[in-house]
């Protein structure tokens, strides 16, 4: 099994398949960018079905997000809170995440848009 990485996603879909930043290694299996590029390419769905759960991981927990529920314009949202610590004696740098808001964003029938966005930190 995969450790899961700070931030990490990955999308549950109809046919069971799960595509997983964490298993592909954040290679996109659909041209340039991330995993994340791939699902919110949509390409994904047209294989596999509609996207059913939405997950990111956070301090070795998965947290999800029930696709089912959202409307069938809902794209995934995740957006990194980076954090960057130097040393001021020896230089050394450290960089990692700091949290992660993730969770969906959809225009209502009206066209206003919407969002669920959950903090992790």
């Amino acid at each position: 099994m995969v450790v899961p990485r700070d931030s990490s996603v990955e999308a549950e879909y109809a046919d069971g398949y799960v595509h997983s930043e964490l298993e592909l290694g954040d290679v996109p299996q659909f041209g340039q960018g991330n995993v994340l590029t791939d699902i919110l390419s949509g390409k994904l769905e047209k294989e596999h079905g509609r996207m059913v759960r939405f997950s990111c991981f956070w301090k070795l927990k998965r947290h999800d997000v029930d696709w089912t529920k959202l409307p069938k314009n809902a794209r995934p949202i995740r957006f990194r809170h980076g954090v960057s610590v130097q040393d001021v004696v020896t230089g050394e740098t450290w960089s990692g995440w700091a949290g992660v808001d993730f969770g969906a964003q959809w225009n209502d029938r009206l066209g206003r848009s919407k969002k669920a966005i959950r903090e992790l930190r």
